[in-house]
Order: C-alpha cells, then structure tokens, then sequence
C-alpha cells in the first residue's frame, strides 16, 4: 500500500497535471489585460455562466471593456495550477461557479494562498461569509448573473446594466414562490 500511495502521489497526480496542461484541456475564454473580475466554472456551469453573461448583455467585446475574464476547467480534480495560476494573475476578484459541492473553490484557493494580498476568491460562500452559491439543488443561470452582475463596477453606474440585474431577481423570485394549492 505504502509503495502504491508514492506511485499516485509522486508521479501519477504530476503526470496527469502534465497532460492536462500539454493539452490545453483547461483554458481561457476571455482574458483581457487590466481584467479585475475572472470567473472560473466547469461543466454544466459554464453553460449556466455563458447564459447569465449574455442575460446582463456582456460578449467577449463587453468583457474585455469591463475587465472580465472567464476560464474554463476540463478537468476540475485535481486541478492543473499552472494556468489557472497564469488566469488568476493580476486579478482582484475570482468568481468560482460549480454545482453542488465546491470542488474547484478549495484547490484553486490552496493554489492562489499567499500570492497577492487583497484578492478574494468567491464561491459558495460570498464576502462576508453567507452562501453566495447553494451546494445542493439546482443552480440557475438568473442566480449566476444576479452575483456576476452585482460585482461589476459598471452596475453601479450603469442603468441598463442594473435594470438587467433587476430583471434577473424578478425571474429568480418567481421561481421560488410556494406553490398555489388547488382546490378539488
């Protein structure tokens, strides 16, 4: 057992981050220089994430101009750091989008400690330390872009922007309504 746990440890985990990396299965949608947000997803999320940013009117052109950047994981476990590094660099705030529970969130946290001070990695929980994104049911593409939207500096000063954001709480308050009881 000893002699199997060196062999995955010490060579099968570094192989796999090696090939991964070589191949580019991880990578960057968006990149712009100056990005002060990045949004790191995988999966099914990464739809989710697409949506939500099309929702709030953001495309590469728009994300460029507003300093977001969006990089797609293929392989979440374990994750490769050197690009997720080389992603990360110079941002303020990391935006971890995942179903269920945070796989992603916790390696891309012990991979970024004690590189920049001030950087904030979000996830499930959000600044102050509340859920931000829930670890079970569903996650929506509205609940996506509400976070997404409420972190831009441009909503703040943008009324088009923030009235997409409100349009987004609409449609995420109508969905958690109780449901009408019917009468038979």
């Amino acid at each position: 057992p000893l002699a199997q746990e060196i062999r995955v440890h010490d060579f099968r985990i570094p192989a796999v981050k090696a090939f991964c990396r070589a191949n580019g299965l991880d990578r960057a949608i968006w990149n712009p220089a100056g990005a002060r947000l990045g949004i790191v997803t995988t999966g099914k999320a990464y739809l989710d994430v697409l949506q939500a940013l099309d929702d709030l009117g953001i495309g590469a052109a728009e994300a460029a101009g507003l300093g977001v950047g969006l990089y797609k994981v293929a392989m979440p476990w374990p994750l490769e750091p050197e690009g997720v590094k080389a992603f990360c660099a110079g941002l303020d705030m990391i935006l971890c989008v995942e179903e269920k529970r945070g796989l992603i969130e916790p390696q891309l946290k012990d991979i970024l400690f004690g590189e920049r001070a001030g950087r904030v990695v979000l996830g499930k929980l959000d600044e102050g330390g509340r859920p931000l994104f829930p670890q079970t049911g569903t996650l929506s593409s509205n609940r996506i872009g509400i976070e997404i939207g409420k972190r831009l500096p441009a909503s703040r000063d943008d009324p088009a922007m923030a009235a997409r954001i409100s349009e987004l709480e609409g449609r995420e308050e109508v969905k958690s309504l109780p449901p009408v009881p019917l009468d038979r």
